[in-house]
């Protein structure tokens, strides 16, 4: 093992010398002997000794105190101060400076000895306990997660950078603050605060699977977050304070809802699907019987829409299923449905049509919404639809009744030619 090397600051030559065998003795290899706080400084920070022995009292401006807060600001190398003082405002001074010796003069060799080994392993321990804080502190500053920790009074003491993004706060404004004021969290279904406490902390929920549906309140809106926490113990158990994960789940939430969206809507067009559509039409025949009105159910099917992918492509025929879905809910109300089924057929809730009659300008309206071409930007496309239509309560009294009535009306209009509607009539269609 190399010998470790040490740096003696005495202005005295004769205690000089005497300092630099008894270093020798032990069997450390001196590196300089200086007499002033400024050649001290400045040997120790080209050379980098392993230890610096430091008289406090040296000629010049600067004494040993000043060198040795110099020393360990710009190259942490420890510091033993090896002085005939102990007075209070001495001791004061020196302890600032956090030395990791103090010997009085006159010592011995062996007290020069326990002096040096122990500033040695203090100083090795102290290297790797910040060595292992700088890992920490840049995992947590890189991680995708906000991090805040606080004291036992929760008071903030660490915030990474993620959550300075996520709680719209700066560090250096908060560094000692309550956590209550950075840090504001809301139940998203009831609106009320959540509150903080070391007694929450102790479940050490981690992200996922604290509490759900939270919602971090900022200037400008909320943000959807998860939000683990986990209690600090020192090495005896007590509670030294608490560390909060937060994690923005926005773009899960949004994912979320979209799946939610796609299980009822068609994902091309976004009109209601099949299953929506059944709900909804569920509802309408609880309500029309209810209150005695009639309602129609359409199903309309494009004429010749193959010859439209096959010619044009199927992007084409993509961005002409969801303009006829566009140009279907201007004809209706707010309270109709439009439902895309899948290929080229949809299906229409009619809600409240009246009379046969009245049910027959409804389609006659619909149908005439193929009249004119549709614009697709670069080009313009005909396109002409067959409709049935069945009406409750004379042509079914359920889902599946009505349904299929409609469709086999829709049918009957394609046999009878394309471009045109039929109503359902169990002796055989007649045209509306």
């Amino acid at each position: 093992m190399d010998k470790r090397r040490i740096l003696v600051v005495e202005d005295e030559r004769l205690v000089a010398r005497h300092i630099e065998t008894m270093v020798l003795g032990l069997g450390y290899d001196v590196i300089g002997v200086v007499s002033t706080g400024e050649d001290a400084v400045r040997v120790a920070l080209e050379a980098l000794p392993d230890i610096v022995l430091m008289d406090i009292m040296l000629r010049g401006d600067m004494d040993g105190i000043m060198a040795s807060r110099q020393i360990w600001d710009k190259a942490a190398i420890p510091v033993i101060y090896l002085t005939a003082y102990a007075d209070g405002g001495t001791l004061e001074r020196a302890k600032v400076t956090q030395p990791f010796g103090y010997l009085l003069k006159p010592f011995e060799e062996r007290e020069l000895y326990s002096a040096i080994e122990m500033a040695l392993y203090k100083h090795g321990m102290d290297m790797k306990l910040k060595e292992r804080e700088r890992w920490l502190s840049t995992i947590l500053t890189s991680i995708g997660d906000g991090v805040i920790s606080t004291d036992g009074a929760l008071r903030i003491n660490f915030m990474n950078s993620v959550a300075e993004a996520l709680t719209g706060r700066k560090k250096e404004d908060y560094l000692g603050k309550s956590l209550g004021e950075v840090l504001h969290l809301v139940s998203e279904k009831t609106g009320k605060k959540v509150p903080f406490s070391l007694k929450k902390a102790a479940q050490k929920t981690p992200p996922g699977s604290a509490e759900p549906s939270l919602l971090l309140v900022r200037e400008g809106g909320r943000i959807p977050v998860e939000v683990g926490a986990a209690q600090i113990q020192d090495e005896k158990g007590r509670v030294d304070g608490s560390v909060y994960i937060f994690r923005d789940i926005t773009r899960r939430k949004e994912q979320e809802e979209r799946l939610e969206f796609l299980a009822i809507h068609d994902a091309l067009t976004e009109l209601p699907n099949r299953v929506l559509f059944n709900d909804r039409l569920t509802l309408a025949l609880a309500n029309a019987t209810r209150k005695g009105l009639r309602l129609g159910v359409l199903m309309l099917d494009l004429d010749r829409f193959k010859r439209v992918n096959d010619t044009l492509g199927h992007s084409l025929g993509d961005r002409l299923l969801v303009s006829v879905g566009e140009r279907l809910l201007k004809r209706l109300r707010k309270t109709d449905t439009v439902a895309r089924l899948g290929g080229d057929e949809f299906m229409i809730l009619i809600t409240e049509v009246g009379d046969a009659d009245s049910a027959s300008c409804v389609v006659g309206r619909i149908h005439k919404a193929f009249r004119r071409p549709f614009d697709l930007k670069d080009r313009k496309i005909s396109i002409t639809a067959s409709i049935g239509a069945a009406l409750f309560p004379e042509d079914g009294r359920d889902v599946e009744t009505l349904t299929r009535n409609a469709d086999a009306a829709m049918y009957a209009a394609k046999e009878g030619g394309r471009n045109t509607f039929k109503f359902f009539a169990p002796a055989g269609n007649r045209k509306g």
